[in-house]
């Protein structure tokens, strides 16, 4: 007899979502302030708006590393200069001698 009553229990809560599915979309249908073309039109443009900036943003991000990764590539040439100095002058490192070509 509990078995039975359980499978009772879970009928009704199956019931009960179905029939909230189907009141969700029924209310979606009659409440829908466009037809359907007009909606997946208007999805379709907000898809290639936000894609279009999407795009738009990327580009700028791309820009703005390079800029820093040349700076920081710049600063790191100098630091490495300057290290190389002060070893040679502590006397860690022989002086390079130039090279004439």
């Amino acid at each position: 007899m509990e078995i039975t009553k359980k499978n009772t229990q879970i009928g009704h809560v199956l019931l009960a979502a179905l029939a909230g599915v189907g009141a969700g979309v029924l209310g979606g249908v009659l409440l829908a302030p466009t037809a359907g073309a007009a909606t997946r039109q208007s999805l379709k443009d907000l898809t290639h708006k936000y894609g279009r900036l999407a795009s738009e943003q990327r580009q700028e991000a791309d820009h703005h590393l390079a800029q820093r990764a040349t700076k920081l590539r710049g600063a790191s040439r100098g630091l490495a200069n300057d290290c190389l100095s002060h070893f040679q002058q502590w006397g860690l490192l022989p002086e390079v001698t130039s090279r004439p070509y």
